[in-house]
Formats: C-alpha cells, sequence, structure tokens
C-alpha cells in the first residue's frame, strides 16, 4: 500500500517551543538532515556513466512530470525532486498509526504550526517498533508502515530517493504530483482533507500527464486500476462499517474481541475471492497479510474517503484545474466543520 508520509519538517521549531518529546524531535531533525546531506544534483547523476540505465530513465520520467505538473496543474514545482538520493532500505519514513482497541477513532499527535495529524514518522525503523510496542502496552492497536517519500511543504527542497523511482511509471507520475500538491495547499490538523485531495489531483494528473504525452499504456489500464482500488477500498468500507457498528452495540470485551476477528477474517475471505476475479487486486496482498486492526483501517479512509467529493467538484469545473483550484481554497476557508459538511455533500450528490 502507497504510502507518502507528511512528516513536518519545521521540527526544529517545534523542539523549541515543546521541550518535551525531545527525542522524538532529535530523531527527525537527525534523520532528515541525513537525507538531505546526500542528495546529488539530478543533473549530476545523469552525467555520471555509473548511474545505471534504468535508474537514468526513472530519473529523467521524473523530471518530465514534475516540469509538466508546473505547467499544466498549476502545482509549485520549481524547486523540488531536482535531486536524488539513493538508498539501499525500502522506506525513506516509518509510519506509526494507533486507535484504542473498540473504536476508530485514531490516536493523534500534535505539533506547533501544522497541527494534529493521525500518525507518527520515525526515520528508524527500530525507533518506530518501539513506539508501537509502548502503545499496544497502553491497549491501542497499532500498524507501522513504510513511506517511500515524505513532504516538507515547501520548506525545503525534496529529493527523489530509490524507493520512489522503483515504482512503475504511471505510479511514479502519481506519486510526484500526489506530493506536489501538499506544497500548494496544506490545512493545519485536517489529514482526511489534505491527503484525500492529493490523492485525487495525484491520480487525475497521472491520467492526463500520459495522455498528453501519449505513452503507449494499454487502453484499459487506467480502468482497471480503478477497478481494482474500487473493490478494495469496498472491502475496507464494509470491514469499517461493521467494526463501527460492534463497537457502538457491544459492550462486553470478549464480544468484542470476538466479533472483531470475525470481521476481520471476512474481510480476508472476501478478499481472497475477489482477487481472483479482479484484474490488479493481487496487489493489494501485503496490506491484507497486515494485522487489519483499527489502526490500519484508519489509513486507507485518510487517503480516499474525499475522493469522491473531490471528483465531483472537478468535474462540475468542467476538468478546468483553475476552477478547482478555487473551489478547493473556498473549502480551505470554511471552518472544520463547515469543510467536512461541504464534502460529505459533494460525495453523496
Amino acid at each position: 500500500m502507497r504510502r507518502a508520509h507528511r512528516f513536518f519538517l519545521l521540527c526544529l521549531l517545534a523542539w523549541l517551543l515543546a521541550g518535551c518529546q525531545l527525542g522524538y524531535y532529535r530523531q527527525a531533525i537527525a534523520g532528515h538532515w541525513s537525507l538531505m546531506s546526500q542528495r546529488e544534483p539530478v543533473d549530476s547523476v545523469l552525467a555520471d556513466p555509473d548511474t545505471p540505465p534504468a535508474v537514468a530513465r526513472q530519473l529523467q520520467f521524473s523530471q518530465q512530470v514534475v516540469n509538466w505538473a508546473g505547467n499544466h496543474l498549476d502545482l509549485p514545482a520549481e524547486d523540488v525532486y531536482h535531486q536524488y538520493v539513493s538508498l539501499e532500505q525500502e522506506a525513506v519514513v516509518w509510519n506509526v498509526l494507533a486507535a484504542p482497541a473498540w473504536s476508530l477513532t485514531p490516536k493523534t499527535w500534535c505539533y506547533p504550526l501544522v497541527g494534529c495529524v493521525s500518525y507518527r514518522g520515525y526515520f528508524d525503523r527500530k525507533r518506530a517498533d518501539r513506539e508501537a510496542a509502548a502503545l499496544q502496552d497502553e491497549g491501542f492497536d497499532t500498524w507501522v508502515g513504510g513511506a517511500i517519500a515524505y513532504s516538507t511543504l515547501g520548506w525545503f527542497a525534496d529529493p527523489l530517493t530509490t524507493p520512489m523511482i522503483q515504482r512503475s511509471r504511471p505510479s511514479l507520475a502519481e506519486l510526484l504530483i500526489h506530493e506536489l500538491v501538499h506544497r500548494r495547499i496544506y490545512i493545519k490538523g485536517d489529514t482526511r482533507f489534505n491527503e484525500s485531495l492529493a490523492t485525487m489531483v495525484g491520480r487525475e494528473g497521472a491520467v492526463q500527464y500520459f495522455a498528453f504525452i501519449k505513452a503507449p499504456l494499454p487502453d484499459d489500464y487506467w480502468s482497471q486500476r480503478d477497478r481494482a482500488k474500487a473493490a478494495f477500498l469496498a472491502i475496507i468500507g464494509d470491514a469499517r462499517e461493521a467494526l463501527d457498528e460492534l463497537y457502538t452495540r457491544e459492550r462486553d470485551e470478549q464480544k468484542l474481541a470476538a466479533g472483531k476477528a470475525r470481521i476481520q477474517q471476512q474481510a480476508r475471505q472476501r478478499f481472497a475471492a475477489d482477487r481472483e476475479r479482479i484484474e490488479g487486486l493481487k496487489g493489494y496482498q501485503r496490506f491484507f497479510d497486515g494485522p487489519l486492526n483499527n489502526a490500519q483501517l484508519n489509513g486507507v479512509s485518510d487517503y480516499n474517503a474525499y475522493v469522491p467529493a473531490f471528483a465531483r467538484l472537478f468535474s462540475q469545473c468542467q476538468q478546468q484545474w483553475d476552477c478547482f483550484w478555487q473551489q478547493v481554497d473556498n473549502l480551505a476557508d470554511l471552518n472544520p466543520t463547515q469543510r467536512k459538511q461541504a464534502l460529505e455533500g459533494l460525495a453523496w450528490n
């Protein structure tokens, strides 16, 4: 499951403003500056005869996508993804997500300036695992997911990394555009708005880019991807609905545990059946190998809950980006309750 972590690196300021959590901020600052110190200009990497051809091709492609997104999607692409960090690990940061055992309300962590978010990022996997274990000891469901990129929201020149460019070209284009959206707009404390917006624009932007360059993708490439994702989201959505009903209705912990296990098993069985008939659904196998607990399921919702609303808004704007961004800015000006109501209204209309 793709995760492009919004790991906000205003941590130095946050450290000065919040003396507690000192160890967390130290690792964030150290991890970020370690990554930044390894950056090389993409042009230099491309000029190096020792650069593997596959890496060079992906880097060239990334520059084309970023430049196109700046020119055609009105995204801030001037000083981003023009540097590269070669990494041997599968992720750049690891996100810890948590939720109570009998609730789908996520645990949040709050930071100065950027507000509260439903994850905590670590550059060291072992630190992330220790945080998750400590939360489990407190009774939380937890999940640790690797992120192949993170956004500093325009405060730094974010680099490309090896895990990013190892993706397929359509997925890389979608990821890059997704990340650029976060540099254009970010609402403090509204993870679901931020991530759903970036998900929708990333997908639509990638479709438009490949149409623009007339790339030889199969005719049904995007429709197959959409069918697989829709099937995945349907399984997760139904599981969340069943769990929410269980948590609302039941109070006995033994019955809660038994009901939760049954719903999780039903989700796995449904996935096993659907993957045999829906092209591309097997790509979600790793997700269903996870615990399917409240924390893991919440992550899916944050990235997709408002996607239909933003798609509807784009359609109402007749797929004109200037109109779309104006409407997004209007939503951003609303208070959280008004914004939630407006997005839910769009999704259901």
